[in-house]
Order: C-alpha cells, then structure tokens, then sequence
C-alpha cells in the first residue's frame, strides 16, 4: 500500500513509478501508476490539433463521468469536457501560439496525482500561465475528479 518510487534523472526528466491504493470506496486496492507517463498524456491532450485524436486522449485520461474544477467553472463528463478542452486549445494554443509543458514535478499517492503545468510560447520565452492539478483517479488509472489551480508565481517562495 506505500509507495515504490523508481526515479530516474536524464536531461530535466523523470519517472517515478507508485504503486497506489485508489479511492475512499477503494482503499487498499493497489495499483501501479508511471505517474510521468500520466503527466505526459495529460498534457498531450492541450497541445493535441487534430480534434479526432483529441476526443481520443480526453477518453483516454478522464473517466466518463469525470469532473474537472476549475476557480471559474465545474465540468462533467467526457462531452463538457471535451468542449472545455477544445475551447482552451483554441484560444491558447491554436490562436495564442503557447504550448503546455510539465515542469516535472509530478508525485502521486493513493490513487491521487499532483503536478504543475507551465503554458510557454511555442516559439520559446517566458512562462506565461502556471496551473498546479490535483486529480483523483479511478480504478483504470482515468480521472474521477480533478482540481485546477492558477499558481502566482510572484508568491513562489524564495
């Protein structure tokens, strides 16, 4: 039920492998989560163009009934979703020119998973956005629930 971490360092990467029991109605049930991999797939699924394989990869990390939170709005299910995603891609991505990147520090415990996201110009520079993720995650390894936090990197301690 703790976790095994495997932690390999290779140019500003990482993986850390956790075995997690999931869930308050699942507890002591194990499971193994790359949680970098998790991350990578996550992340994938913002910078993903084609809308097809995009509708795919939101299957792929959140459950069917998933919510996702927000400090502005709640969405639930794979269809709110998929329109949350794609409005964000859009606007950000697409037309914005930024890119999502991990900035590698993922850890995972008990089937929950937390990780921090930058959004940066494709073309390189600043960080513009940074968003810290808590998720929840279900038996088949997909987000049940996950909170999105905007982080002011002006507060970051020293």
């Amino acid at each position: 039920m703790n976790t095994d971490v495997n932690s390999n360092v290779n140019s500003n990467t990482h993986t850390n492998t956790h075995t997690n029991a999931i869930g308050a109605g699942d507890i002591g049930r194990e499971i193994a989560v790359d949680v970098d991999q998790f991350v990578d797939r996550y992340i994938a699924v913002w910078n993903e163009p084609d809308p097809v394989a995009r509708r795919h990869r939101i299957a792929e990390v959140w459950a069917a009934d998933a919510v996702e939170l927000t400090p502005e709005a709640r969405h639930q299910g794979l269809e709110a979703l998929e329109e949350r995603v794609t409005s964000a891609h859009n606007q950000l991505v697409r037309d914005g020119g930024y890119l999502f990147h991990s900035a590698g520090d993922a850890t995972a415990h008990h089937g929950a998973v937390s990780f921090t996201t930058h959004m940066i110009p494709a073309a390189g520079g600043e960080i513009a956005w940074t968003g810290r993720t808590f998720a929840a995650l279900d038996e088949d390894r997909r987000i049940r629930y996950e909170y999105q936090f905007t982080v002011d990197l002006t507060k970051a301690p020293a």
